[in-house]
């Protein structure tokens, strides 16, 4: 199943596109959930959790598209967004927001449908190789590849995960994280961390040092089951 957001201000264009959506579902055998928006702003507001495409008119009152796709692109990385314009002046500007593609206005069916095949084959590759986390943060909903994240630290009531070398605080219980993320090799090395193996580069006798230099504790309670996990988990892999 694929989630798709249709953005555009104008409704005759949005009732075009989730019809041409609706026919493109039945003629390719495939599961398609559609929300709406009437403006960017709306959008970025109400930003749903899990997207995986969004059809983006530019020109609309307020914020634009484009300026969306920027602010998108701060707390959504992965998204694929296809604008659907007359503006093709702006298409260079589309790369700034590494925008997959553009659908003329008015809408031909075919070159819809083209688009839109493109852009699930894209996405389904994706989704082959990486696997998401979706976190909330000031009352936003964040998706994380799970490959990014080197270690996980709880802090009172909010989560600290460590993506890509930065520390961001999220709202999640660590039970919940430890859950979600140990059939990705996520393992309780300390009752406040999580430690992704693939970023480990040595196990010390009270630490783990991390392939960024990062030291991370490790209980010596949890020091036992910790290496039981991850032996298992390195023997699967192997």
């Amino acid at each position: 199943m694929y989630r798709i957001v249709v953005c555009d201000d104008e409704k005759v264009i949005r009732e075009s596109i989730v019809k041409a959506l609706g026919r493109y579902q039945k003629e390719n055998d495939v599961e398609l959930e559609v929300l709406e928006f009437a403006s960017a702003d709306a959008l970025l507001v109400g930003y749903p959790s899990d997207v995986d495409l969004i059809l983006l008119d530019i020109s609309m009152p307020g914020v634009d598209g484009m300026a969306a796709a920027k602010e998108i692109r701060l707390f959504d990385t992965e998204v694929c967004i296809i604008f659907i314009t007359t503006m093709y002046q702006r298409a260079i500007d589309g790369y700034k927001v590494r925008a997959f593609g553009f659908i003329r206005k008015p809408v031909s069916y075919e070159e819809f449908s083209h688009e839109i095949s493109a852009a699930l084959k894209s996405i389904h590759r994706s989704r082959e190789r990486d696997h998401y986390l979706t976190a909330k943060a000031s009352g936003k909903s964040y998706r994380i590849p799970v490959s990014a994240i080197s270690y996980c630290e709880v802090r009172g009531h909010t989560m600290n995960l460590c993506v890509d070398g930065d520390v961001r605080e999220y709202r999640y219980s660590i039970r919940e994280l430890e859950e979600d993320l140990k059939a990705h090799g996520f393992f309780r090395c300390h009752a406040s961390f999580l430690v992704n193996c693939e970023a480990i580069s040595e196990i010390r006798q009270t630490d783990i040092l991390l392939k960024d230099g990062t030291v991370i504790p490790i209980s010596q309670r949890k020091k036992k089951e910790f290496l039981s996990a991850l032996s298992e988990y390195l023997g699967e892999q192997i």
